[in-house]
């Protein structure tokens, strides 16, 4: 990936976000459908004369519900943080927000998705509390980084 012009490298960032922003609203949405059906399930669980098959019924659809509501918290928390960055700045170092290039490999400092596939190229799309996020936070362009015994160095920062 060789993006020379700022204007190149901004609008990579900008599709980079937006991509990042529908996988956040998809986990969203399919967290928000898994509480709504489980909550739906603990409302239709027919009351038998075995009280307690009823009572574990509604118990295990109201965990269900509590786990898929938790999920949809996280991911919009998640989606907030990524929403409050500007793809329209450019940085000199790595900070949140940042595209950092190092050989093959692409990382995108703005939310914990992990590998997402943008634009031909494997992109890690890393949480700025992560431990590689934290080491590369205010490197430059050609410095190294050491992590998990493996060196790289910083090819480009955007």
């Amino acid at each position: 990936m060789e993006l020379i012009k700022a204007e190149e490298r901004m609008q990579y960032k900008k599709r980079l976000k937006a991509q990042c922003v529908a996988l956040l609203r998809e986990r969203i949405d399919t967290a928000r459908q898994a509480m709504e059906s489980a909550q739906e399930s603990a409302n239709n669980e027919d009351k038998s004369s075995a009280g307690d098959k009823y009572e574990t019924g509604r118990a295990m659809s109201q965990i269900d519900r509590d786990c898929s509501a938790g999920q949809m918290d996280d991911a919009i928390q998640e989606m907030l943080k990524l929403q409050s960055l500007d793809a329209d700045k450019l940085y000199e170092q790595v900070n949140n927000g940042a595209v950092v290039q190092c050989g093959d490999m692409v990382y995108f400092i703005a939310t914990g998705l992990g590998v997402i596939h943008h634009e031909g190229h494997k992109v890690i799309v890393l949480s700025p509390m992560a431990p590689l996020s934290n080491l590369m936070r205010g490197k430059l362009k050609g410095d190294k980084v050491t992590f998990n015994g493996n060196d790289f160095e910083i090819k480009n920062v955007f």
